[in-house]
Order: C-alpha cells, then structure tokens, then sequence
C-alpha cells in the first residue's frame, strides 16, 4: 500500500514540473510573438512610407508644376503668388505633412506653408535618390522630399515637403496595438496548453504543444496582416488620390486654352509614361462626358467608361461640372494592390515560424531536462548536470550554430561595401571568407590536442569567448584588416567549439547513447542554420548589420554563462577515451592524410567531389549568390530564405540518400547523381542572366522561380553528396588498412581545403568576368566534367565489398 507522504510529494513534484513547462514556454512564445511584431512593425513602416513619400511626391508635383510654369518667361521666384492658397489645403487635409518650402538657389526662404519652425534638412551623405527627380532626405522625425525649381535655363531654388515620421509612427502603433493584445493572450493559451499536456508526461503531450504552438503562431499572424492590411490600404487610398490629382493638374491646361483631347497625338504616350513610373496603376483614361477619349489601352477609345469591381478608381476633373465636354482623369489600381503588399511579407512570417519552432522546441526539451534534475538532485549518489549532460550541451551547439549564420545573408554585401569604400580590389572581397574557413579548418587539430589537456568544458567557454569577441569587434569593423581579423577570430572559434563539443559528447556518452549523441551534431547545425539565417535576414532591415553582430555577441557571452552554470565540469579523456576519439590526436591525422595523399582512389574522391562540392557551397551559396541577388534587388530577407530553401533541401535530401545508401550500397551512383544535380542548379541559376530570360515578360517572376529551383536543386544534389561520400570514403581500401574512424577524420580536414577554395575562386571570376548569374554557368560545367570524370576513373562498388568492410 502507497504512504499517503509519497502521494502528496508526487502530486507536488509533478504540479512543479507542468508549471516548469507553462512558465518556460510563455516566455519563449512571448519572445518569438514579439520578434514577429518587431520585424512586421519594421517592414510595414517601411513599405508606409514608401507609399507616403510616392504620394507627397505626387503632392509637390502639384506645387511645383505651376510655379515653374511660371519661371519659364523668367520672372522672379519670389514675386510668384498663390503659394499658399495651393498648398495650405493640402496640409491642413493630410495629418502627414508638416510644411512645404520654397527657397531660392542662395539658401534664403522664400515661401512656407505649414509649420514656421521647419527648415529644409542640412545636405547628408546618405540621402536617397527618389526616381531621379528628387532627393529624400531622413532624421528621426521628418521624411524630407526635395525637387528642383528651374526656369527655362537652369535651377533657381528648391521645393522641400517635410512628412512626419512621428505621426507615422503613432498610427502604426495603433494599428499594432490589437496584434500585441493578442501576442500575449495566445502566449498565455499556449502556456495553458502545455501546462495541460504534461499531466502525464510532456512526450505524450507533444503533438498537442506543437499543434498549440502553430495554432497560436498562425492567431498572432493572422493578426499582424490584418494590421497591415489597415495601413497599406489607408496608405494605397492617399496615394491613389494624390497621383490622380498632379495627373489631372497636369492637364488641365489642355482645355482651358481651347484644346481637345481626343485631338493631341501622342497622348497615350504620355499616360503610358506616368503609367510606368507608377507601376501600381493598370491603367489611365480620360473620359469626355462619360465616353473614353484617351487611354493606356488604345482598344477602349470610344467605348463609355467602365467601372470593375476589382479596381479601385481615383477621379480628377480637367473641367467644370458644367462644361459641355465636361473631362475627367481616371486612374484605375488593382484592389489587389495591398493583397501583394501583404503577401510580400507572409514568406517572411512562414521563415519565422520556422524559426520559432526550432527555438521553441529546444527550449521545451530544456525545460524538461530541468524538470528532470531537479528529481535527480535529491540523489546525492550523482551530480545531475553529469546524468544529463549531452541535453545540456545541446542548447549551447544550437546556439553557436545559430549565431554564426545570422550574418550569412548580408555579410558578402557588407565586405564588398567596405572593400569598395577602402578603394581595395574587388577581388579582396572574398578574403574575409577564406580566412574564416582556413582558421577553422587550422584549429581543428590542435584544439584536439588542447581539449585532451584542459578539457572539452574549458576550451568550449574558451571559445565562446573569442567568438563574443569577434562578433562584437564587428559591430565597429569598418577597414578590410579588420574584417578579416574579426572573420579569422570567429573561425578560429568555431573550430574549437565544434572539436569541444564534439570531445564534450564522446566523453559524456556511452555506447547505447551514441545515436542520441549524433543526433545533437546533426540537429545543432541544421537547425542553428536555418534559424540564424531566418532571424538574420529579418532583423538586419531593422537594426542594420551592426544591431546584428551585437545580438550575436551577446548571445555568445550568455552561452558563456550557461555553460559555466549548468554543463559539467571537465573530465580529462582517459586512453581509451583518447583511443576512441583519434579524430581529435593532431599528429594521428597528419600521419594518415599523409599517407592517404598517396592513394589514388582518395585522391579522386576528394578532388573530384569532395572539395568541388564544398567549393560551391562557401563560395556559390554563401558568398556569390547573396551578391548576385542583392545586385537583381532581392531583399536581405530574400536572400536569407533562399538560403533556408538550399539547406532544408540538404537536410530532406541527406536523409533520403542515408536510406538509400544504407539499403543498396550504391553511394558511388549517389555521389554521380549529387555532382550532376548540383551542375544543374547551377546552370539553372546562371540562365537567369541571359538576355532571353531578362527581356522576358514577368522576367523579376521568372528568374526568382528559377533561383529557387537552382538553389533546391543544388541543396539536394548536396544531400546527395554530404552522407554518402563518408561513407564511399570508408569503403576504400586504404580506409580498412588505417581504420574508418581516421581516414573520415582526415577527408574532412582536406575537404575544408574546398570551404577556403570557393570564395578566393569566386571573387576573381567576378574581377574578370563581373559579378553576374552568367558566371555560374563555367562553375557549373566544370562540376558536371568532375562529376563525369568520378564517374568514368572511379571503380564500380558493390554491396559485398561494403558489408565485408563493415564486418571487419
């Protein structure tokens, strides 16, 4: 019979243990709720403004036209009137708009309207370029637009429309006000959930925390759109009507002077033309009584007017109401217009979930992990951090995975900025990526040697530290040197990381745990990946690269923290340890590549795919490709998920190969298939440069479906190759002469030599041959001669040869 005591502890313990999980997943929901808000807050206000500075261009259009008209004769700026009587309704009516000012070419003030305390903006080096009319200039507070005013013979002042960005900002905040209500009410739901889910135990309940989290997840974005669906609406609606009105300002002079429309050749042209500068608009008419009489499509001249559902229409009129050809402008705008703003940013929202939920699973395994220690402390026979420590060590991997690639996606066109600003060659470009990979791939070895004589603990904080350290020098790196010190710092961090973590799981597992030992590697670096380089590529339009590396080197200090907390300390590796993990001896490797350098079916595994494939890796995806997209106008976030896409393919495609390889045998033909697959991304990619593709209808639609394709193609020619080619590598002769274990070790010390390669190759086909899709059509060609080669000198292998050197 059951002591009532134990009853009541067990009730007690397992009340904690559900609170433990409620608690920790609200905060984690709450964190990844509001980074959604944060980044939705950030691109919505972007996309605002954009569609407020379009419509104050249209207003100042509305200024400008008759003040220059008026200059033409050469009469003086300053004795033009009606200024105010223009532009006074325009203010008092937009809430936006703080002022419009005229001053003369001098700096003097010549005209105000608004507020008599705003100045034109001081000149500033980052000002924008507006469409080639204007210039945009920003400060905390105000947008500024500044336009030329020119007589017949030159510029004789400026026009300056000053927005409020604050006031911006407070509609946004209101709009955003009921997403952050229903952030922390689904937060709490999902809290709930998962309090109710570990009744029994948390693993029963999982399906059930991860349908809560994709349910809260799709409650918060659903209220994020229609925020954003109020404002790009309201902002679509202000822009409509303030270009139908420079239109109709614009042509108003036609019949006042006695001129008919449907009498003016070239006309068309002329709508055409403000068709195209504002590529919202499907189509501009003038209409005389109700009939068209001018249109963008020539095949409606004639017909009446017809309004579609589907349209919005914003209406100017060019006459009285009781002229006898009484004229109006029309402008017609999708209603699906703020649909594809919207749409624009869900892909960002589905990266971002995923994102979350690889974080949010993390956690929630961490959570139990304490749950459980907290039953096992009271066992003072073990420390518990011992008991679990491969759950422990599994966070601080994910992490550092993490943090290395939230730069991923803009890192290449920051080093070129900061080359092209030194006034360095182009090609110097790639050193900071090379020296990365040659310092990681250097500190490989003796990071063994040391983590055998301070231990894996040690050198793990070690090297969160100089990873820290780096990625905060970053924050401040604006010279080449420093850079690529900061990029070799970090890489030398990383190599010692990974060596430490991997000691760190050898020393910490037995032979029953070696699966759930992999495991860790495998779900820490793919996972790490796709999540840094979601967040990554989303935060860096908000923060900017600099916001970036100080998360990332914040993130590596608390690691540093956590690992001196709850990780165990360092046991020196025993010799049979030592023996077990050769990988980590620097003299036994350099040994074996030695002698595995002199095998001649080594050599052709690791020169023919081994190190073309990691060349196309560093230098093609994570260095080439943000280049080349950033040139096409593919936002931060663009380039972040099409990385994702690659990698999730790499991950989808490694498991199906693992299958295969392990059902057949057949990895040689997996490695031939991989080559050629990766050679067809490739030349998929460069296609998108060729003049047949650009001058294309839709070309932006084209060509971002096939770099898609390309990258999925070439992610999953990877998966193809990843597992597989260790494998391969395994079943060679002098693999069983000198063991799996070492000649694995030494392929992947070699293969690193293809992470340096890459970049450095990269960067001096763009000096020659300029930084264009076109030159990854050669890097495509020669991958399909080295996979042809592999295929045609490497020596068919069977399944009994395979199982008779697994049985060795």
């Amino acid at each position: 019979m059951l002591n009532p005591g134990t009853n009541a502890m067990s009730d007690e313990s397992n009340l904690v243990r559900r609170l433990t999980d409620a608690t920790t997943m609200l905060v984690v929901s709450m964190l990844c709720f509001t980074l959604l808000i944060y980044i939705a807050f950030g691109s919505t206000k972007r996309t605002y403004e954009q569609l407020l500075v379009e419509k104050s261009m249209a207003q100042a259009e509305l200024v400008r036209t008759p003040i220059e008209n008026y200059l033409r004769p050469g009469l003086a700026l300053s004795q033009y009137t009606g200024f105010n009587q223009l532009t006074n309704p325009m203010i008092a009516a937009d809430r936006s708009l703080i002022s419009m000012i005229v001053d003369h070419h001098d700096g003097d003030t010549v005209f105000i309207a608004g507020d008599a305390k705003s100045r034109t903006l001081p000149q500033m080096s980052e000002a924008e370029d507006f469409k080639g009319i204007a210039t945009l200039r920003k400060s905390a507070a105000v947008m500024q637009l500044i336009l030329p005013l020119k007589n017949k013979f030159e510029r004789v002042g400026t026009l300056s429309v000053t927005m409020n960005r604050i006031e911006i900002d407070d509609k946004l905040a209101g709009e955003f006000r009921v997403p952050l209500i229903i952030a922390v009410l689904a937060s709490i739901a999902f809290a709930l959930c998962v309090f109710f889910s570990s009744i029994d135990s948390i693993y029963r309940g999982r399906r059930k925390v991860a349908a809560g989290f994709t349910i809260a997840f799709l409650v918060v974005a659903i209220g994020v759109i229609s925020a954003m669906i109020a404002v790009f609406t309201h902002g679509a609606e202000s822009k409509g009507r303030a270009l139908a009105d420079s239109l109709g300002q614009r042509l108003d002079d036609i019949p006042q002077i006695g001129l008919q429309f449907d009498q003016l050749l070239g006309l068309e042209d002329v709508l055409e033309s403000y068709r195209k500068l504002n590529p919202e608009i499907s189509a501009v008419g003038i209409t005389i009584n109700g009939r068209v009489a001018v249109h963008t499509d020539r095949s409606k001249i004639g017909a009446a007017w017809f309004s579609d559902s589907k349209f919005a229409e914003y209406r100017a009129k060019l006459t009285a109401d009781s002229h006898p050809r009484a004229a109006l402008v029309i402008l017609s705008v999708p209603r699906s217009f703020v649909f594809w703003q919207v749409a624009r940013h869900i892909k960002n929202y589905a990266a971002l979930f995923v994102a979350s939920a690889l974080v949010a699973s993390l956690f929630l395994h961490l959570a139990q992990v304490m749950r459980s220690a907290q039953v096992e402390a009271r066992a003072p026979q073990q420390d518990w951090r011992t008991r679990f420590s491969l759950d422990l060590v599994k966070p601080a991997f994910f992490l550092a995975v993490f943090l290395d690639h939230l730069s991923y996606s803009f890192l290449p066109q920051l080093v070129s900025a900061i080359v092209e600003k030194g006034g360095d060659a182009a090609s110097t470009a790639a050193l900071p990526f090379t020296a990365y990979y040659l310092c990681f791939a250097l500190a490989l070895l003796p990071a063994g040697r040391y983590e055998q004589k301070f231990g894996s603990r040690t050198m793990l904080v070690a090297s969160l530290a100089l990873i820290s350290v780096s990625l905060l020098a970053m924050t401040v790196a604006t010279s080449l040197a420093m850079v690529v010190a900061c990029r070799a710092a970090t890489g030398i961090g990383q190599g010692v990381l990974f060596i430490s973590v991997q000691s760190y799981i050898i020393a910490n597992s037995n032979r029953h745990e070696r699966t759930k030992a992999n495991g860790i590697i495998v779900f820490g670096y793919q996972g790490g990946m796709i999540s840094g380089m979601a967040i990554g590529s989303l935060l860096v339009s908000e923060t900017g690269p600099s916001g970036v590396f100080l998360l990332a080197g914040m993130i590596a200090a608390a690691l540093i923290v956590y690992s001196l907390s709850l990780l165990p300390k360092d046991q020196i590796a025993s010799a049979a340890l030592t023996q077990q993990s050769g990988a980590n001896s620097g003299q036994i490797v350099w040994a074996q590549i030695a002698r595995l350098l002199r095998d001649f079916q080594f050599m052709q595994i690791i020169l023919l795919i081994g190190i073309p494939t990691k060349a196309v890796l560093t230098g093609v995806i994570l260095f080439a490709m943000p280049l080349i997209l950033s040139a096409n106008g593919f936002a931060q976030e663009d380039i972040g998920q099409i990385t994702m896409i690659y990698a999730a393919c790499v991950i989808v495609s490694s498991m199906v190969a693992s299958h295969l390889a392990d059902r057949s045998g057949a990895c040689r033909d997996l490695l031939v298939k991989g080559a050629a697959l990766t050679a067809v991304g490739l030349l998929l990619i460069a296609a998108t440069g060729h003049d047949v593709v650009t001058s294309a209808a839709q070309a932006k639609v084209l060509q971002t479906i096939m770099i898609i394709l390309g990258a999925s193609i070439i992610g999953w020619g990877h998966g193809f190759i990843n597992a597989p080619v260790v494998t391969h590598i395994t079943d060679t002769r002098i693999a069983a002469e000198i063991g799996p274990s070492q000649t694995a070790a030494a392929y992947r010390v070699l293969e690193r030599f293809g992470h340096m390669l890459g970049p450095v190759i990269m960067g001096q086909l763009f000096t020659g041959m300029g930084a264009s899709p076109l030159v990854l059509a050669w890097v495509g060609i020669f991958i399909a001669l080295m996979g042809a080669l592999f295929y045609l000198v490497n020596p068919t292998e069977t399944a009994e040869r395979r199982n008779e050197e697994f049985a060795r």
